[in-house]
């Protein structure tokens, strides 16, 4: 077993973003930068160093398209969506499947290869009541999935005589995937094409991922690793939001305070790649 160092990985992230954006390309996909990925190019012009993921996200009807361009990537890169045999994340991972990457949990490990986040974006409601509204449909939505991955223990291993009986029966009604299917369904309500304001709602902090689409459209192109790619045009804006703290390539360029990951991770190769 030939383990990957943090350098390396980083290496064969930008690797999948490379093949990532030539088919997105291809097909004229929308995507962009986000999240400690926006923030590095940002700043660094790449990965910060400590970073150990690529995170991007894509508008709804061009992250669908992207899911049925599988057969489009190489035989060893594959497109991971949530499926009901395999239904641990809300969003798509593009994974390298020469890699193992297991990542530890403090009740489960799961095991993939490396990969870079794609998340999809919807609309968002118009006006605040309905705003709170649509969160808290989605917020309950989120909690159940979330407890459905480890099996309903936290209402199960309860001393309340309630929760344990509603963990008993969320586990017969709630799976993974169904909960999946309905978030889904709950947070395509709203248009992203047809609506002002967008962004990430069944990952995450909707309050923090939203922002207005003028935002993104037409997109900055930035620099990452020694390459160009699409970016949010007003992304200190946005970084500012989302981590709430002004953001700014002048204050912060190379200054960044530095944020332990939140991954515990165990990553090698499957063959060691310098053998024949």
């Amino acid at each position: 077993m030939k383990e990957i160092t943090l350098r390396e990985m980083q290496i064969i992230e930008n690797n999948l973003l490379l093949q990532f954006d030539a088919v997105c390309k291809k097909h004229n996909l929308r995507y962009y930068l986000d999240g400690g990925t926006l923030l590095g190019a940002l700043c660094y012009d790449g990965f910060i160093p400590w970073d150990d993921d690529i995170d991007l996200k894509m508008p709804r009807p061009d992250y669908e398209k992207l899911l049925a361009l599988r057969s489009e990537f190489p035989q060893d890169v594959s497109v991971e969506a949530p499926c009901e045999a395999k239904c641990e994340y809300t969003f798509s991972k593009l994974v390298d499947n020469r890699t193992v990457l297991k990542e530890i949990g403090p009740n489960t490990v799961k095991e993939t290869g490396i990969y870079i986040d794609i998340f999809p974006m919807d609309g968002h409601p118009v006006g605040e009541k309905a705003c709170k509204r649509h969160y808290a449909k989605l917020s309950r939505l989120n909690s159940l999935f979330h407890e459905s991955q480890y099996g309903y223990g936290g209402f199960c291993s309860s001393s309340s005589v309630f929760a344990r009986l509603k963990g008993r029966i969320y586990r017969c009604l709630y799976s993974p995937w169904r909960l999946y299917r309905r978030l889904t369904k709950l947070a395509k309500r709203y248009s992203y094409d047809s609506s002002e304001e967008v962004g990430l709602l069944i990952e995450g902090d909707p309050i923090r991922e939203k922002f207005m689409k003028k935002w993104l459209e037409p997109p900055a192109m930035m620099e990452f690793e020694g390459r160009q790619f699409p970016a949010p045009n007003e992304a200190e804006k946005h970084l500012s939001i989302f981590y709430r703290k002004p953001i700014s390539r002048k204050l912060y360029y190379q200054n960044l305070p530095k944020i332990p990951s939140a991954h515990n991770h165990l990553v090698y190769w499957k063959e060691d790649p310098c053998q024949d």
